[in-house]
């Protein structure tokens, strides 16, 4: 695996209107990619370095944008959201381009016109699946602890989202952005990524154990690795945490020399 962590690799993908590749190997890029285990879509943060006026003036809020990194070998996405927001400053000789994106829309303003109605003895997956259609979002996976049944039936009146939550939460599960869709499923749960860290895979130092809101685990560092993301269920080999751990939160960076993981793991 340690001759697969060289010659790095970033790509930058906008589509819509103006479709466009923008890559490592062409112009100096830079980014923050944070992920976390709740609902609110969290912002990434890319920097173009020196984009021509012609693509400056061609990216557009509202459209698609998908950030990979890696290696050579192996690369493969870190995020995939909308656009925000952008701007373009000058920092010394060179022009920067700020992209904002959000992984996954934010939902918290939208609201229904008019009440929608669950007959009852209506499920909550048939709940959350008809709200995840009202809502537009991609539903990566829907396991729920427990499925409960309103037997009154259940009706969904003003913030849509704030009612989903209320429905995730009956069942026991927890709602969360990954990597461009949302997961709905029970907190404890993860995705198996099938991947071991160690020194040989990217490992840079021993975990160092944290203890906050009576949660325990590690905070780990790694060189950057796209298989990790939240809730990514992950093999740690090391001086101080050996054995499978959950990704809590964390982020990918890309900031001159650095090129990295950082994340907590329960």
């Amino acid at each position: 695996m340690t001759g697969k962590l060289f010659g790095r690799i970033v790509k930058i993908q906008v589509s819509g209107d103006y479709k466009a590749e923008f890559t490592s190997s062409e112009l100096h890029i830079e980014f923050e990619v944070p992920f976390d285990d709740d609902e609110k879509p969290n912002e990434t943060s890319v920097m173009i370095y020196n984009l021509s006026q012609n693509s400056i003036s061609r990216i557009k809020k509202g459209s698609s944008l998908t950030v990979q990194a890696g290696y050579k070998s192996d690369y493969g996405v870190l995020a995939q959201g909308e656009i925000s927001h952008f701007f373009t400053r000058r920092e010394g000789v060179d022009k920067v381009t700020t992209i904002k994106m959000l992984e996954g829309e934010d939902l918290a303003k939208k609201k229904t016109a008019k009440p929608i109605t669950f007959k009852a003895g209506t499920k909550a997956d048939v709940i959350i699946k008809r709200l995840a259609s009202v809502l537009g979002f991609k539903l990566l996976e829907l396991k729920l602890p427990k499925n409960v049944i309103y037997k009154k039936g259940y009706t969904v009146t003003g913030n849509i989202e704030n009612n989903l939550i209320e429905v995730v939460k009956d069942c026991g599960a927890s709602m969360y952005n990954r990597r461009g869709g949302r997961v709905i499923r029970s907190i404890k749960e993860g995705t198996v990524e099938h991947f071991r860290l160690e020194d040989s895979t990217g490992l840079l130092q021993s975990p160092e154990p944290f203890d906050e809101d009576g949660v325990r685990g590690y905070n780990v560092m790694s060189l950057l690795q796209h298989r990790i993301t939240v809730a990514s269920i992950i093999e740690i080999e090391s001086k101080t945490a050996n054995g499978k751990y959950r990704v809590k939160k964390g982020k990918h960076l890309c900031n001159g020399d650095e090129f990295r993981t950082e994340m907590k793991v329960i």
